[in-house]
């Protein structure tokens, strides 16, 4: 059994899928928003949080990610020999995947491939549809909750489109992609038959 990354865009259904999983396969459960959250009440000089810069906050979290996340791969291997799923929101991938295996390297020559599992997670709706859907279902939890409406309708205009094509660019790293637009909980219920069987490989 590997450890499990989600990526997708707000309202793809990341935490949901985690805790699925979680359940699923006795994995523990990472929120890297929690982490956002206390980052940014702990240290608000590193200007790392969930809402006013989304691109700058990935950019400043990447090199702790890129760490902690091998860092638990290695402590799950050697240590407690659970797993783990996270669902990941602020990562940026041309700094913090190279970052990622360098550090396993480091750590015993490990492939990324070896330790990760990819999921992808799009939605094929528009940016209008988007925003419905997270003023409807945002929580004060959720990252997007204190955007203004001005900000949500430019983060969703960003993400139309980019998860599919995004994903697909890193074939490298067999990105297991699903599009949950609509019946996402059937798509879950693949998600997990597709994991048991390679898991059972």
């Amino acid at each position: 059994m590997k450890n499990i990354l989600i990526f997708g865009h707000s309202r793809a259904g990341k935490t949901s899928l985690a805790k699925r999983l979680g359940e699923e396969f006795r994995l523990n459960v990472l929120n890297e928003d929690s982490l956002i959250t206390a980052f940014e009440r702990a240290f608000p000089q590193l200007e790392i949080n969930g809402g006013e810069n989304y691109v700058q906050t990935a950019i400043n979290v990447t090199p702790f990610m890129a760490h902690y996340l091998c860092v638990l791969a290695e402590h799950a291997n050697f240590k407690t020999g659970r797993r783990f799923v996270a669902d990941m929101t602020f990562f940026q991938f041309d700094t913090g995947i190279p970052l990622m295996e360098k550090v396993l390297q480091k750590m015993g020559g490990r492939k990324l491939t070896d330790e990760f599992l990819f999921i992808g997670l799009d939605n094929n709706k528009s940016a209008g549809e988007l925003f419905d859907d997270i003023r409807k279902y945002d929580t004060p939890e959720d990252w997007t909750y204190g955007l203004s409406d001005d900000e949500l309708k430019r983060h969703c205009a960003e993400n139309i489109g980019v998860s599919q094509t995004f994903h697909e660019g890193h074939n490298g790293l067999r990105f297991m992609n699903y599009d949950v637009a609509e019946g996402r909980e059937k798509i879950f219920d693949k998600i997990v038959a597709d994991l048991k069987r390679i898991f059972e490989e």
